[in-house]
């Protein structure tokens, strides 16, 4: 379940981006891979800190919970991601 929630939010997410920045597409999920394994590293770098202060049940809720908040921008994508795309306040000339 959580291989596939993960494959889901990838691909709606790397979809977005390559529909928004059609030209640039590879730079705009080159960014996201970067962006993505500093968040990975950063993590990694804090979960002794997180577990040694929170313990593992309270230091897995608070994971959970963060994932949580962000598992609707699927979703959200779906649902505003051409409104957005067409909005020139969000979107500058390339």
């Amino acid at each position: 379940m959580c291989g596939i929630g993960i494959t889901y939010f990838f691909l709606a997410v790397q979809t977005y981006l390559v529909d928004v920045y059609t030209l640039h597409a590879a730079s705009a999920l080159a960014a996201n891979t970067v962006v993505r394994c500093i968040f990975g590293v950063t993590i990694l770098l804090a979960g002794p800190a997180l577990y040694n202060r929170l313990g593992l049940g309270w230091g897995n809720t608070l994971l959970g919970c963060l994932a949580l908040t962000v598992a609707p921008a699927c979703l959200w994508l779906l649902k505003y991601g051409e409104r957005i795309r067409k909005n020139p306040k969000f979107m500058p000339d390339l």
